[in-house]
């Protein structure tokens, strides 16, 4: 959800025309500070940094950081504070320069990345402007300074005229913009496999819209609108419709089809949805996606290279080339503190150069029930970060039924110090980002203590760090170490361990954190894997139940969480762990109840990419894991990827972030509305126990088709963890299903 005026004005890179989407917080030049205001380079001995001239000039290849005094006391200012790094640069660059703040999210890497400039190498001198708000600004010590850091890979950067500025009124549009156009560029070296265009739909027009050049036609969302789509029969000016409760989102998907030559400049727009005396029912929201070019899917190979929605940008102008056709994304979302019980109507507009205004109809009907809240239906959401996230972010997650964070101790731990024979622990970053993920709404938060275990013993990241400060042993020593008997814990580190857990817990309650749940290391259950290269890891379960020991002898408060990806192996765990978190009911459709019968709490976790259609988390963490009773979920991985441009490596995500906001890919939405579902669900089961109707039959039937229309996916706990319904639309239909037995429960 972005706080948007939807009569706004936007101004590109290129030209100024309608729209200035609003950011997550109304950002405002900062107080106590003149600005502009110098920022220098950091001249330290053996600086990157030299001085040519009215020049500076920052070798390639080598980080140059940016230093100006704090103007805030604390860790960080007012969080609706921004200030914006300007310089002029000259692009003389093969690749784009990285700009990055430090940020505190993280005690690995302090700084975060904000934005990327140049590398169009035309010679010729550019401004870049850098927004960096109060979530992202952290203060260094002890300097008492704001820190920027630049990286440039691909030349020597010159630079001149730099200086922290206030942000300007079209800024986050400047920002979204130029972005679009670096990916656009950096992508220039994947091309797409001629046969996508050959297999793009035919259009199906009725005459009414046949001599028109832009055709608006709705989709069901989850099919989603691809630059090689066209409108089918029925879809051409279609009416956009809606049905939510009073505290919910819903999305809609409109396509624009460039009919009869190019469209350009195209803008979307939507009226205000308001009761008859003028009130605003419903917040509306408009996005735009940006196709980025991505490789294989999930029914395609590796190498095939095509365009994928994969963000979803606040809305902007954009263009479509004839006989192609572009998605907007459409959300509603109702807060019972103003929606309102009735049907409405207001119109969704279409303007492009040359091109008469094109109006769609929107209708929407809100009915007079809520669903539970995550937290009254005892459900838990959350997906797996590479380093800490900021606060907006989280405010954004617990919009989208997000209400945990899932983090690990390899990128965020507390400073270990050594102390003589014990030590203590620093706290100053944890303290400050649990504060940020409570006030978000966070209400938990998994805490992996080590990695993936065939990198033992790499992976085993606390006791590898412990071994580091309390014994003193580089990463070869500490692998003698742990290979002298792989099937214990080091003896020496025991007590280190435990006294680790002791100090966590404690600070973690005194402190009022969210309710952090432990977990040594990921995925124990590889323990019965073979692979030629890793050899047998039997060891793995040892050390699994050994490091759950010494964690609840120093913490017996602490909860204990575990992935368990496999039946055979991992039901070993169960005795072990207070959460069972598996992906591996399909190898034993009893081990949800043999999880609850053990009285331990079962959650199933699953994963995405970057190029994942929103069907699959909507069936995967909605219905499907619903049919098994679990109340929670993981998701692997929340940003694990490339930042923007993941035309290459493996990336698992499902939101990208800027200086402003949030912007969603397609998984995200599925995954939002799986836990509306989700919470519809269990309000249709209290709102039966609450008039005394006993509904065993009504779920006996309603999640046995659940499971009859489970499809591809689901087959490998390794390759393919995920779900999808056979058809999409049945969702729909199951959805309609579950209001209709509500609204039938509210009559009774």
């Amino acid at each position: 959800m972005t706080r948007i005026t939807l009569t706004f004005m936007l101004c590109s890179v290129l030209a100024c025309i309608s729209i200035l989407p609003a950011a997550w917080l109304d950002y405002r030049a900062p107080r106590g500070i003149t600005l502009p205001a110098n920022i220098s380079p950091s001249v330290a001995e053996n600086s990157p940094w030299q001085r040519m001239g009215d020049l500076w000039v920052l070798s390639r290849g080598r980080p140059g950081l940016l230093e100006s005094p704090a103007w805030w006391e604390g860790n960080r200012p007012p969080r609706q504070e921004m200030v914006v790094l300007e310089m002029e640069y000259f692009d003389n660059l093969e690749k784009p320069v990285r700009a990055s703040v430090y940020s505190g999210l993280g005690s690995f890497e302090y700084f975060s990345e904000l934005h990327r400039f140049g590398g169009a190498g035309d010679g010729t001198w550019k401004k870049a402007r850098v927004p960096a708000g109060g979530d992202f600004i952290y203060t260094k010590l002890p300097e008492k300074t704001i820190r920027f850091r630049l990286d440039s890979d691909a030349g020597d950067l010159r630079v001149r005229n730099i200086r922290l500025t206030a942000p300007l009124p079209d800024e986050e549009a400047r920002y979204n913009a130029e972005t679009r156009e670096w990916v656009a560029r950096a992508q220039e070296r994947g091309q797409i496999d001629p046969s996508y265009w050959e297999k793009g739909e035919k259009p199906v027009i009725p005459a009414e819209w046949a001599g028109r050049q832009l055709v608006p036609f709705p989709r069901n969302w989850m099919d989603l609108v691809l630059p090689n789509s066209a409108p089918r029969a029925g879809e051409a000016g279609a009416l956009l419709s809606m049905r939510m409760f009073l505290n919910e989102y819903e999305s809609a998907q409109l396509g624009i089809y460039a009919n009869a030559g190019d469209l350009a400049q195209v803008t979307v727009t939507a009226d205000p949805l308001i009761d008859k005396s003028g009130r605003r029912v419903a917040e509306i929201t408009l996005r735009v996606a940006e196709y980025s070019k991505v490789k294989g899917g999930m029914q395609l190979p590796s190498f095939f290279v095509e365009p994928f929605p994969q963000r979803l940008w606040p809305a902007w102008p954009f263009e479509v080339k004839a006989g192609r056709s572009q998605l907007v994304w459409i959300t509603l979302r109702t807060d019972e503190k103003t929606a309102r019980p009735g049907k409405y109507r207001t119109t969704v507009r279409i303007k492009a150069q040359g091109v008469s205004e094109v109006a769609v109809p929107l209708e929407v009907e809100i009915l007079g029930q809520r669903l539970l809240t995550m937290e009254q239906a005892g459900l838990r959401l959350g997906g797996c970060t590479s380093r800490f996230i900021p606060e907006f972010e989280m405010e954004w997650l617990k919009s989208y039924n997000h209400n945990m964070v899932n983090i690990w101790y390899q990128s965020d731990r507390p400073e270990l110090i050594r102390d003589g024979d014990t030590f203590s622990l620093g706290w100053r970053i944890f303290d400050e980002w649990m504060g940020s993920a409570k006030r978000a709404g966070m209400t938990d938060i998994v805490y992996f203590l080590g990695g993936n275990p065939y990198g033992f013993p790499r992976t085993m990241h606390l006791p590898r760090t412990l071994a580091e400060v309390m014994l003193g042993l580089d990463d070869r020593a500490w692998r003698e170490l742990a290979f002298r008997d792989p099937y214990n814990v080091p003896p020496e580190l025991t007590a280190h361990i435990t006294e680790w857990a002791r100090r966590f817990g404690e600070h973690a309650r005194s402190q009022g954190w969210p309710n952090v749940i432990l977990t040594p290391f990921d995925e124990p259950a590889k323990w019965h894997q073979y692979a030629s290269d890793l050899g047998m890891l039997y060891y793995i379960k040892p050390q699994f139940k050994q490091q759950v020991a010494l964690l609840r002898k120093g913490d017996p408060q602490a909860q204990i969480y575990g992935s368990i990806h496999h039946y055979y192996g991992g039901i070993e765990f169960l005795e072990d762990v207070d959460i069972f978190c598996t992906n591996a009911v399909a190898e034993n459709w009893n081990l949800p109840d043999e999880v609850r019968a053990a009285g331990k709490t079962l959650w199933q976790y699953s994963s995405t990419t970057d190029k994942t259609t929103p069907a699959v988390p909507r069936y995967t963490f909605g219905y499907y894991f619903a049919g098994h009773g679990s109340v929670g979920s993981l998701v692997w991985a929340y940003n694990w990827g490339n930042r923007f441009d993941t035309l290459d490596g493996e990336n698992w995500m499902y939101v990208f972030t800027t200086p402003f906001e949030v912007v969603p890919m397609p998984f995200a939405e599925g995954l939002r509305e799986a836990w509306d579902d989700r919470r519809l669900i269990e309000t249709v089961r209290k709102k039966a126990a609450e008039k005394g109707v006993d509904l065993t039959a009504f779920w006996d039937g309603f999640f046995k088709e659940v499971s009859t229309s489970r499809g591809r996916g689901g087959r490998s706990t390794l390759d393919d963890f995920w779900e999808q319904a056979r058809q999409a639309e049945v969702m729909d239909e199951w959805r309609s299903e579950l209001t209709a037995k509500l609204l039938e429960l509210e009559k009774n």
